[in-house]
């Protein structure tokens, strides 16, 4: 499954990369503990809880795929939102959160 959190303005604060073999801390909060699997130009994957997230730059906003576990609706929302603040800050309501998949042609 695939999210977007896009800002309605088209921002993306600057993300101070971790040190080397943690560069993506930039997008987890600080309160979710990780290992960071592989890292490429700013995007890869991370596993926290068991679960694997890649995590990629989109065209509008940030990408996070869960590639390996299984978790609720629920569970993802309250992720996606840890990371929106962490990345945003609390207070931006710009930001909007999407489920994103291959548009049929």
């Amino acid at each position: 499954m695939k999210f977007e959190l896009v800002d309605r303005q088209g921002y993306i604060p600057d993300l101070n990369y971790g040190e080397a073999k943690s560069e993506l801390a930039c997008f987890i909060p600080s309160n979710y503990s990780f290992r960071q699997v592989s890292y490429n130009n700013g995007e890869g994957e991370v596993i926290i809880d068991n679960h694997t997230w890649y995590f990629f730059f989109t065209q509008e906003g940030i990408g996070i795929q869960l590639m390996d576990g299984i978790v609720t609706l629920k569970e993802a929302e309250h992720f996606l939102l840890a990371i929106k603040s962490h990345i945003w800050g609390e207070n931006h309501q710009q930001v909007q959160i999407f489920m994103a998949g291959v548009t049929p042609k």
